[in-house]
C-alpha cells in the first residue's frame, strides 16, 4: 500500500533547515517507520502525566472488594464471598477485617480448622493485630480449647478498653475450666458493654449459679430470656436454680417455657 507524506504534525516541517529526508506529497517507503516517532512539541508535556482525578488508589480498590464481599455474603452467597475473599487475601495479606470475615466464612461452613489456620497465619504477619488475637481466642474457645483460648484473650485483653468479645470468650474460658469466681468480673464486664446481648447474660448467670450467688444468677438469667426469648438455655437454667431454691412452681414455669422456646 502506498503511501504519501502530508502536513499533519507541524507547521513548519519541510522547511528550509529541517532534517527530513523527504517532502510533502512524495512516496514513502519502508524506512520511516524505523525511526523514532516524531512528536514536535513533546518539549512541552510532562515526562510523566499526572493522574487522572478520581482514579482509585490500591487502597480504595482493595476496600471496594471487601464491601462486595460482605454483601454478597449478606445475600446467601457465602461460597462467592469465600472465593473474592481469598483474591483479596491474595492481593493484600495484611487486611485483617478480610481475614476475619474469611475466618467467619469457613467456621460456619464447616471448615473450623481452615479458619484457625486463616487466624494463625494472619498473627504471623502481624503478631501485634489485637483483633485476629481476638478472633483466634474466640475461635478456640467456641471450640473447646479453653486453655488456647484463655491465653490468646488475655494477651489480646485491652485494660484500657476492653471489647465485649474479649471479655465475654475469656469469661467463658475461665467458667468451662471451673474457675467460676474469676469468670464472673469478665462476664460482669461484657454484659455492661453489650447490655443487648443475651449470650453474655446466659453465661454471667451460669457464673454466679456456680460461684453460689443464686439471687444474682436468677436476675441475669431473666435478663437473658428477655433478650433472647428463642433460646431455651436461660429459662432451663432458671428452672434448675429455682428448683435448686425450693421455687417448685416457678421452676415447672421456667421448665415449660423453655419447650416452648425450643420450638420455635
Amino acid at each position: 500500500m502506498r503511501r504519501l507524506f502530508t502536513r499533519r504534525a507541524a507547521p513548519d516541517l519541510g522547511r528550509e533547515g529541517t532534517d527530513l529526508p523527504f517532502h510533502e506529497g512524495d512516496l514513502l517507503g519502508p524506512e520511516v517507520d524505523e525511526g523514532p516517532a516524531l512528536r514536535p512539541y513533546a518539549a512541552t508535556f510532562p515526562a510523566q502525566a499526572p493522574p487522572i482525578p478520581g482514579t482509585p488508589d490500591a487502597a480504595s480498590v482493595t476496600e471496594g472488594a471487601f464491601h462486595r464481599a460482605v454483601e454478597q455474603e449478606r445475600r446467601g452467597r457465602r461460597l462467592d464471598a469465600i472465593m473474592a475473599l481469598r483474591q483479596l487475601l491474595a492481593d493484600d495479606p495484611a487486611h485483617g477485617e478480610g481475614r476475619i470475615r474469611l475466618a467467619h466464612l469457613l467456621d460456619t461452613t464447616g471448615d473450623p480448622d481452615g479458619a484457625l489456620d486463616l487466624l494463625s497465619e494472619g498473627l504471623g504477619l502481624q503478631p501485634g493485630n489485637r483483633r485476629l488475637r481476638e478472633e483466634r481466642g474466640a475461635h478456640l474457645c467456641r471450640h473447646g480449647r479453653h486453655a488456647e483460648a484463655e491465653a490468646d484473650l488475655l494477651e489480646a485483653l485491652d485494660p484500657r478498653a476492653p471489647t465485649a468479645t474479649t471479655t465475654l470468650y475469656l469469661g467463658l474460658s475461665l467458667l468451662r475450666r471451673g474457675r467460676h469466681a474469676e469468670a464472673v468480673p469478665y462476664l460482669e464486664r461484657a454484659a455492661a458493654i453489650a447490655p443487648a446481648d443475651g449470650l453474655a447474660f446466659l453465661h454471667l448467670g451460669e457464673a454466679r449459679f456456680q460461684a453460689g450467688d443464686f439471687a444474682g444468677a436468677l436476675a441475669a438469667l431473666q435478663t437473658a430470656a428477655r433478650l433472647s426469648p428463642s433460646d431455651p438455655r436461660p429459662f432451663a437454667l432458671a428452672g434448675r436454680l429455682l428448683d435448686r431454691l425450693g421455687r417448685t412452681d416457678e421452676a415447672m414455669e421456667m421448665h415449660r417455657q423453655a419447650r416452648l422456646a425450643g420450638r420455635a
